[in-house]
């Protein structure tokens, strides 16, 4: 997701009465960066990596204090070609060096990397 969709996926939420900062700490929100943890401190929830079979390892966040150790992922998921296996990112601003907007279908915007020669997919929260 993007940083633009991310603000406004929460912002949807705060107007639903939902609070995510509170003097600079997250209160009912938290929002996670896969690869860095949270965006801002959390002091309700933990962020680490978990490994799912060798050479494996994915991103997780959980409620402080919790012994479930199980990972729920979507439904058809598999981490065989998922951003755990193989993270890309392209700064702000860098978008037209690295990537090419081919369509927006499903809700997703569809680019050619143009570095790799494969679809990459932006989840949208309008449009």
């Amino acid at each position: 997701m993007s940083t633009d969709d991310c603000e406004a996926f929460v912002g949807g939420l705060e107007g639903q009465g939902i609070v995510f900062l509170n003097d600079g700490r997250t209160q009912e929100i938290v929002v996670a960066d896969q690869m860095r943890g949270f965006t801002v401190p959390c002091d309700w929830a933990d962020f680490g990596r978990v490994e799912l079979s060798a050479g494996q390892s994915v991103s997780v966040a959980q409620l402080k204090g919790t012994t479930c150790r199980q990972v729920f992922c979507p439904e058809g998921w598999k981490y065989e070609g998922s951003l755990s296996q193989q993270f890309g990112f392209v700064p702000a601003g860098q978008e037209s060096k690295s990537l090419r907007f081919l369509r927006h279908e499903n809700g997703l915007d569809v680019y050619l990397n143009v570095l790799t020669g494969k679809e990459v997919y932006v989840g949208r929260t309008g449009a």
